[in-house]
């Protein structure tokens, strides 16, 4: 069809004219006046990265195109169409082209002769694989990530692709173009939401929904956040959140979002309240007819769980929401039986007090030996829910909201009741959030120092590393002004600027003799800034490891995150 010595850009030109555009330059592809009334509609100069070729649909009514095509081209015809393939996915995976455009309905492959398609949904586990290195050269076909992945796709690709000889088969493949690169697909009839694109969806979301919702998200933030609204709207059916989801804090029920708050004192049962919409539901309406929902159900529970990267990173970074990758989980997990005895679960009582959604504990298995905490009540209510499916082993009564840098660690009866003890009814008592049983591990010397805090806190500073030298401007009220700030910072030096080292200071002085195992910049390490830290911290280095800042989500930079582990009962 096409001469084999034609370069690439022009075959690509070709192509776009001659299959996929209203008026071909080819006398031998003559189109019928439907067909050209499709391919009217169809956008082939759009450029996306990196990607070879692109075909979409774009219309002042969409928020953004849709993506029919995301191809790779090749000159000439010795190219192998599976490895073509191939490079394309690592193309889209390293330059995450899913996160910011809605991946298309096919993914593509062709040199001068043929062409070959695949539905992009075929290709979900692929995109969607945990701890697969996508930062490689994708066009460098000896690399060891080329060979892994053509070796996981290749019968999946070979199985069902859709593969047309542009001279052979020229009109089935008009044909199928016509079938499928229309508005009238079923398959495009509405958006899929799938793991890759729900946080891109959210980002639309917050701009033509969010706003139509009568609630003033700023002031309310950080107990409300516009995230649980969202999650509402996506896991709904006919404009009703799935009941099954009890875990989420925010119902949609037709017409109006209905809100959990905190349960009444001596109640077994929630406030609610609700919020409407202040343009009769309009935005809403017209946002959910491009998009179909609930997605899969398979998705659920991972979207449920990176609930984390919905959150807006001024609350992320206060709150530490640093989902930490399953790769460094089990490896950190690894490292604890290394430095503490294959029988360290059993032997060791383990709190997380930076939890999240709680997936540093995953795996363990000692549940009356583990404990949960975190700043988000949202994230408390996610992890009892994973622990009630057994995804968690953890008891409801170690999963508890506290803010470390603030609360107080144990029950204070006031003067009345000091020697009887607290008095829960008492106005003047105050009850620490921690359960009775880590209270008492925390006051007891020898149990204390079989506790391990076991943590992946906030990076935040309170500084930030692009604000212009002399400005004096600074994340405000991020890593100043809470209580362990304000205890420490004559001792920490310039270290108390930062989140994880309150955290460790905290540890280290109010929990001797434990033992601290986390993730964090190696600052507190190496710095010069934390000379005046280290001359407090001091503590058995037992094991550790060192990895990329890029591999865990939210982290920006070329910087390594260290995951050690101390024995604070030694000082060295």
């Amino acid at each position: 069809m096409y001469p084999l010595n034609l370069p690439e850009e022009e075959l690509k030109n070709k192509v776009a004219a001659d299959f996929f555009s209203p008026n071909p330059q080819s006398e031998n592809l003559k189109l019928d006046k439907e067909q050209r009334s499709l391919l009217k509609s169809l956008d082939s100069t759009q450029i996306l990265g990196k990607i070879d070729f692109c075909i979409s649909y774009n219309a002042k009514t969409l928020f953004q195109p849709i993506n029919f095509l995301w191809a790779e081209a090749k000159k000439g015809n010795k190219a192998d169409i599976i490895e073509s393939f191939i490079q394309l996915i690592l193309t889209i995976g390293k330059e995450k082209t899913y996160e910011n455009n809605l991946p298309p309905i096919f993914l593509g492959a062709f040199d001068c002769e043929k062409i070959a398609f695949i539905p992009y949904h075929e290709l979900d586990s692929i995109f969607t694989q945990n701890d697969f290195n996508w930062n490689v050269t994708p066009s460098k076909h000896d690399t060891k990530e080329f060979k892994t992945l053509h070796a996981l796709a290749k019968e999946l690709l070979e199985s069902k692709k859709l593969q047309f000889n542009f001279k052979s088969d020229t009109k089935e493949l008009q044909s199928f173009i016509q079938a499928n690169f229309t508005l009238n697909n079923e398959n495009i009839a509405k958006i899929p939401i799938t793991k890759n694109n729900f946080t891109t969806i959210y980002q639309k979301w917050l701009t033509s929904v969010a706003p139509s919702i009568s609630i003033d998200f700023e002031a309310e933030k950080p107990d409300i956040l516009s995230s649980d609204f969202y999650l509402a709207d996506l896991l709904s059916e006919n404009n009703n959140t799935k009941a099954i989801l009890d875990s989420l804090r925010v119902l949609l029920q037709s017409d109006f979002y209905k809100v959990k708050l905190e349960k009444r004192a001596n109640s077994t049962s929630f406030n609610f309240t609700e919020f409407g919409f202040s343009d009769n539901q309009k935005a809403h309406t017209a946002f959910w007819n491009l998009y179909e929902r609930p997605p899969k159900e398979e998705y659920w529970s991972h979207i449920i769980e990176r609930r984390d990267l919905l959150v807006p990173s001024d609350i992320r970074e206060r709150k530490g929401a640093f989902f930490t990758p399953q790769i460094w989980v089990g490896k950190a997990q690894s490292y604890l039986e290394k430095a503490l005895g294959e029988n360290y679960q059993s032997e060791y009582y383990i709190w997380d007090c930076a939890a999240g959604t709680g997936n540093l504990l995953a795996n363990l298995t000692e549940s009356h030996r583990l404990y949960a905490s975190t700043l988000d009540k949202a994230d408390v209510e996610i992890m009892q829910e994973l622990s009630s499916e057994n995804a968690l082993h953890l008891l409801p009564k170690h999963i508890f909201q506290f803010d470390f840098l603030n609360d107080e660690f144990f029950d204070k009866p006031c003067d009345k009741h000091t020697k009887n003890g607290l008095d829960s009814k008492c106005p003047h008592c105050v009850e620490s959030k921690l359960p009775k049983s880590l209270q008492e591990i925390l006051k007891n010397d020898e149990k204390r120092k079989k506790l391990i805090i076991f943590i992946n806190p906030p990076y935040a500073e309170a500084t930030s590393g692009t604000t212009p030298a002399g400005t004096g401007k600074n994340k405000d009220g991020v890593a100043l002004g809470n209580a362990t700030y304000e205890r420490y910072k004559d001792s920490m030096g310039k270290a108390s600027n930062e989140l994880f080292a309150q955290f460790f200071i905290r540890i280290y002085n109010e929990i001797p003799h434990c033992h601290l195992a986390a993730f964090s910049k190696l600052k507190y390490v190496n710095s010069s800034n934390f000379i005046k830290f280290r001359e407090t911290f001091q503590a058995k280095f037992l094991k550790g490891f060192i990895a990329p800042a890029y591999t865990f989500d939210n982290v920006k930079g070329n910087f390594p995150i260290g995951f050690l582990v101390w024995d604070l009962s030694q000082k060295e």
